[in-house]
């Protein structure tokens, strides 16, 4: 009776234990950057805005211009610093964008309203940056095999971090006073400075590791394979930036349109809209690492990223529904359908990254890594761009409909994404017959 019923507290744990994951010094260190960034990322989501209107005094019209010039800048930003990581060391690259956040941070205690303004963009534009950096040193640092699950052991505990962040940033707001908000800020910049020389101490083993990956890809390259300026001119990576543009609207529906919904066309209480978010934080911490782990041929990345579309189409049905429970079948109805939306989204949302990321890492070679995340995600921030209005538009007068026709979407994206695989998996077969001692099993069907 005791061995079963810890089994499952056993497992539990597992799940968001990243120490079976994360293996040797270079790994160790990049995870606790990333872990202390997102302590630091939830800071800046809990005070920024307050700050920028209550203690800057910015309308909300000038601050939305701003915040919308710096989110146009930043979707420009992603690609072009993508791309100079393929050409230069990408941990030096990475610690010097950290360390001009962790200056901006730093310089918001003393900037006027407009120079803050526009430190807000240099912040936009740095952190998309390293956000495609990151991906590609992730794909150069962790061996392929392990990539998709040291990925989801740092987003579970990234999620945790946040969390703690966002903690801090309550206080923040509780004290709600000038020094508090300037004390925050130092904050962030020193924990910026410290991700900055955690990832700056990798760039020599990071270094060899990535000669090590241009002198295997040197015989494809002879073979007559596309340089790195060509990834793009492949229509896999295009159709998968589309479907990416879909699956990021999967942080928006729980942000944006899960308030909006349930605040315009829901008689519910509003404590509901946290629940969801709650729902979500748990669910990633939990089942991003064991989904992960089970992602290990490009036939079950495309098939994760397909049962991921399918629940984001349950998850856009659910709106309406939520809606129509809160009219005719009360209010316990009502909260068991925000419930089970915010269900569909999580798990949504943990399938297509597993997937995307992982078809995209096997159709893309090392050199170009950070060119494709950059332009990948271009996705995240079209979706950033277009979800306050649509899912407002829904909210206001596009009701059911509008729901009804992303769920369409959702569901049309399974066939480009099934096309990806196949081709994948037909050009991998092809390698493999030119060189067959060069098998790579992440290519096989799954059993």
């Amino acid at each position: 009776m005791t061995g079963g019923s810890t089994g499952p507290l056993a497992r539990a744990l597992g799940a968001v234990s990243w120490r079976g994951e994360v293996r040797g010094p270079v790994e160790r260190r990049l995870a606790w950057a990333l872990i202390t960034l997102y302590v630091a990322t939830g800071l800046s989501f809990s005070v920024l805005v307050v700050y920028m209107l209550h203690q800057q005094g910015l309308s909300p019209a000038v601050y939305g211009l701003g915040a919308t010039v710096a989110a146009v800048l930043g979707l420009v930003a992603g690609p072009a610093i993508g791309t100079l990581a393929d050409r230069v060391n990408g941990c030096v690259l990475y610690a010097c964008l950290m360390w001009t956040m962790a200056l901006a941070t730093l310089a918001l205690t003393v900037a006027s309203p407009l120079v803050a303004l526009g430190l807000l963009g240099v912040l936009v534009m740095s952190a998309r940056g390293s956000a495609a950096i990151l991906a590609a040193l992730v794909g150069r640092a962790v061996e392929r095999e392990r990539r998709l699950r040291f990925r989801a052991v740092v987003r579970a505990m990234s999620n945790v971090a946040m969390i703690v962040g966002l903690g801090l940033g309550a206080v923040v707001l509780a004290l709600d006073s000038g020094p508090a908000f300037r004390a925050s800020f130092v904050l962030e910049g020193v924990a910026l400075l410290v991700v900055g020389f955690l990832v700056w101490r990798l760039r020599h083993p990071v270094a060899a590791l990535e000669a090590a990956a241009r002198e295997a890809e040197e015989p494809a390259r002879a073979d007559g394979e596309e340089p790195a300026r060509g990834v793009l001119r492949d229509p896999r990576v295009v159709a998968l930036m589309v479907t990416g543009w879909l699956f990021f609207l999967a942080e928006p529906m729980l942000t944006i349109a899960v308030p909006l919904w349930v605040g315009a066309r829901m008689d519910v209480p509003l404590w509901i809209v946290s629940v969801a978010l709650v729902v979500n934080t748990l669910g990633v911490v939990f089942f991003q690492v064991p989904v992960a782990r089970r992602v290990t041929t490009v036939w079950q990345a495309a098939r994760a990223a397909q049962w991921g579309a399918a629940l984001f189409t349950v998850a856009a049905v659910m709106f309406p529904v939520a809606a129509f429970a809160s009219d005719r079948a009360g209010v316990a109805a009502a909260l068991g359908a925000v419930v089970l939306l915010a269900v569909a989204l999580v798990g949504g949302n943990i399938l297509t990254n597993v997937g995307s990321t992982g078809l995209l890492y096997e159709i893309v070679p090392q050199r170009s890594y950070g060119k494709s995340q950059g332009v990948y995600g271009m996705g995240f921030d079209v979706a950033s761009l277009t979800a306050p209005a649509l899912f407002g538009w829904f909210a206001a007068g596009g009701g059911p409909a509008g729901w009804y026709a992303l769920g369409v979407l959702f569901l049309a994206s399974v066939l480009p994404v099934r096309w990806v695989s196949a081709r994948t998996a037909a050009a991998n077969d092809r390698d493999n017959e030119r060189d067959p001692a060069a098998t790579d099993v992440s290519a096989a069907p799954a059993a």
